[in-house]
């Protein structure tokens, strides 16, 4: 009884193996992951046909009670910049406004177990008065069994997924929707939001 009692206890010993060995692969695997997702990066800012840019970020767990970092605990994100949203407003007194919309993060992190969550956060802007929420792109319980070719298979269900939150993606699915169905409604997740805030009346006569 007492030796079943232990066997139990003893689960904690090959929990904390188990979290230890996660974090150690992890730490090795993000060294070669950085390598190349930046070798990715300097790919598409080369060869992509927009150039919104594409970087690589490097964060480490963060404590706000005493501001400090924990360096075992690296997360990896390659995001796109900013892209214009080709509206401009101006005023009389020359002043003028232009929207651009935020690019996308897609990261991969370890959890408190060791495992790795790799989520993307979608495009917004403040045309957007509803902050998207991440979304999550696989869970991966192994770091060492994290692949360069999984990668890869992450970053570009991400891009793809990210492109139809953009205003560009949504220009698609607007055609796609109106070609299925007139009469039905566009989805939640579809939403379009007007441009311009209110109509303002103006000199111009339009014949």
């Amino acid at each position: 009884m007492v030796t079943d009692i232990l066997n139990a206890a003893n689960l904690y010993a090959d929990g904390v193996k188990l979290v230890k060995d996660r974090r150690e692969q992890w730490v090795k695997k993000h060294a070669e992951l950085t390598t190349h997702l930046k070798e990715v990066a300097e790919y598409l800012n080369t060869n992509s046909g927009y150039k919104q840019g594409f970087f690589v970020d490097t964060l480490h767990a963060f404590d706000e009670n005493i501001n400090g970092t924990s360096a075992r605990l690296p997360s990896i994100t390659l995001r796109s910049g900013p892209m214009s949203m080709l509206v401009t407003f101006r005023n009389t007194m020359g002043e003028k406004k232009e929207y651009t919309e935020q690019g996308f993060h897609i990261t991969i992190t370890p959890t408190i177990t060791g495992q790795l969550l790799a989520f993307l956060i979608p495009h917004q802007s403040e045309l957007n008065k509803n902050p998207p929420q991440y979304i999550t792109l696989a869970v991966i319980d192994d770091p060492a069994k994290l692949t360069m070719d999984i990668a890869d298979a992450i970053v570009t269900k991400g891009i793809q997924m990210a492109f139809f939150s953009s205003f560009t993606g949504m220009s698609q699915l607007q055609q796609e929707d109106n070609e299925q169905s007139q009469l039905q409604p566009p989805a939640a997740s579809h939403s379009r939001n007007p441009i311009g805030f209110k109509l303002h009346e103006t000199t111009e006569t339009v014949k």
